[in-house]
Formats: C-alpha cells, structure tokens, sequence
C-alpha cells in the first residue's frame, strides 16, 4: 500500500514539475504602442524581452475609431542602434534585418519572424500604407542574449530525477519483498 502512495506522489509530482515549467517558460509577451497621425501600431514580441536569435514579430493596426487596419502593405526592418563604439560589435553580424510581414489571424494583425543577430539596442523600423498615405513607427526594443533557459532546463532535470528515486526506491522495495 506505502509503494502504491509513493509512485503516485512521485508521478504527480514529476508531472506537475515538467507542466509548471512550461508555463513558466511563457510568457503574455512584450507590448510596445505607438500612435501616429491617428493609426495605433503595437509591436508585440512573445515573452517579457526579446532574445538573440529568432524571435516571432506582430505588428497591429488600428485606425482612429479603433477598427483594424487591413491591406496595409506592412514593411519593417530591425537595425542595430550603434552606440558609437564600433570595435565593440561585430558589423557584419549586426547588419538590418528586413522582416517579411505576412497577414495573421485577426483583422489588422500582421506577423512574421526577426532574427537578432546581436544583443545590445535594436530600433524596429515599421512601415505601412494607410489611405494611400506612408506612415512610419519606429519601435525601441532591448534584445538580450538568447542562452538557455536555466529554469526550464531545471525543471526537466528535476522531474527526472524523481522519476530516477523512484524508480529505485520501487526496486528496493520488491527486492525486499522478495527476501
């Protein structure tokens, strides 16, 4: 009976180890607004940050009574912001980046991906048509270095390792059973 409650604790337990790390691991993603000359654009990245490497990219469009914007013909290009300092960068690593934006699900919604070559100051540089008239949105976006999720990784080792001790803890027992 105490070998049946321990392999269910610890199977609840691994389980609920691994499923609350892969909510950790996401996030409501990062937001950025800005309006310009009646359009709002929102630049949102998923998680609190962007990271170097690939990261998706989402750009909304609303007009003035806050409907979405669609055919927009949305053009956005992330450059580096030099900091003047340029033995500190990799110049041909921190080229820009131009995003090919295509429509999402919902009205207004435009996505695709960027790929941060370099952690440091990015400026995501948004254009788009509205009425036939070019608007421009330039966002600010702070992109740290995209290592490994130590909490994720954590977790994993953490529910195999349960699994381990348990599994050993189980095999003692019969041993002992069988003695």
């Amino acid at each position: 009976m105490k070998n049946k409650s321990i392999k269910k604790l610890s199977i609840i337990s691994a389980l609920v180890l691994t499923l609350s790390t892969s909510v950790l691991a996401d996030g409501s993603g990062k937001k950025i607004e800005q309006k310009v000359d009646g359009v709002t654009a929102t630049l949102i990245l998923p998680g609190d940050t962007a990271k170097t490497g690939e990261n998706e990219l989402t750009v909304k469009l609303y007009d003035d009574k806050d409907k979405p914007v669609t055919d927009a013909n949305v053009k956005v290009v992330a450059e580096m912001e030099s900091d003047g300092d340029m033995s500190s960068h990799n110049m041909k690593e921190a080229k820009p980046e131009v995003i090919d934006l295509k429509k999402g699900h919902e009205d207004g919604e435009y996505v695709g991906t960027v790929k941060f070559s370099d952690k440091g100051h990015w400026k995501v540089k948004t254009s788009f048509a509205v009425n036939n008239t070019e608007k421009m949105a330039d966002f600010d976006v702070d992109v740290i270095s995209g290592g490994p999720n130590w909490l994720v990784i954590g977790g994993f080792l953490g529910a195999t390792a349960l699994i381990i001790v348990t599994a050993a803890i189980s095999k003692k027992n019969k041993k002992a059973v069988k003695s």
